[in-house]
């Protein structure tokens, strides 16, 4: 597990972010945690624990000692008080990011593998207007933004669903990508907007054969 400066610095200065490409076992998870994955296959218990290892380590960053993330009815990772984070991982990968809540009130990661999402998902996760930009591109090229967009959306997701607890679907939003990250925008109203009034922005990078993309809400 290493430390992960180039995740943390999708965000603002004040998060942490840890990576991991190691095979993490269950002995790993603290008792509190163990049970959510008692019954999992063994794929699902690697993730699970290196997830909750690589969060404790940015929590530890932060002046968290050991501290258990149990899992909410939501099945998204419950962090301590005073603290917000997001936890993403694909095949072989995981990446955890914490921050202190007086400084960023939710965080969302994502990781995907680069050029995977294929043009017959496309109608799926992409709007009018997005899929107008990749079906204007080269066949590379559109793999790469499709897979962006996918992306992108789900850090969305996850950073609007730790202030709202609100489910969205892909065509809920919209990504234009930028130079130097991308926006969303709404496309129907969404709760996070009485908390934050959007467009809110993003940022991504590409390592590795992979894609991975940040959002924050401060």
């Amino acid at each position: 597990m290493n430390s992960a400066p180039h995740i943390a610095a999708l965000f603002t200065a004040d998060a942490v972010a840890y990576e991991t490409q190691e095979t993490i076992l269950v002995n790993a998870l603290l008792p509190e945690e163990r049970q959510y994955v008692a019954r999992a296959v063994s794929k699902r218990v690697q993730e699970f624990a290196a997830g909750r290892t690589c969060a404790r380590a940015a929590l530890a960053k932060l002046g968290y000692a050991a501290v258990a993330l149990p899992m909410g009815d939501d099945r998204a990772p419950q962090w301590p008080a005073g603290a917000t984070g997001s936890i993403t991982h694909t095949d072989g990968f995981c990446a955890a990011v914490a921050a202190p809540t007086a400084r960023i009130r939710a965080l969302g990661l994502d990781v995907e593998p680069a050029a995977s999402v294929k043009p017959e998902l496309w109608h799926r996760i992409c709007g009018p207007d997005e899929l107008a930009t990749v079906q204007s591109q080269d066949a590379s090229t559109a793999i790469e933004t499709a897979t962006l967009i996918f992306s992108a959306k789900e850090a969305f997701y996850k950073c609007q669903h730790t202030l709202t607890g609100q489910w969205l679907g892909f065509s809920d939003i919209s990504i234009t990508i930028e130079t130097n990250g991308f926006s969303v925008r709404s496309t129907r109203p969404l709760q996070i907007t009485d908390q934050h009034p959007g467009p809110w922005r993003g940022k991504y990078l590409s390592a590795a054969g992979r894609v991975i993309t940040g959002v924050c809400i401060v």
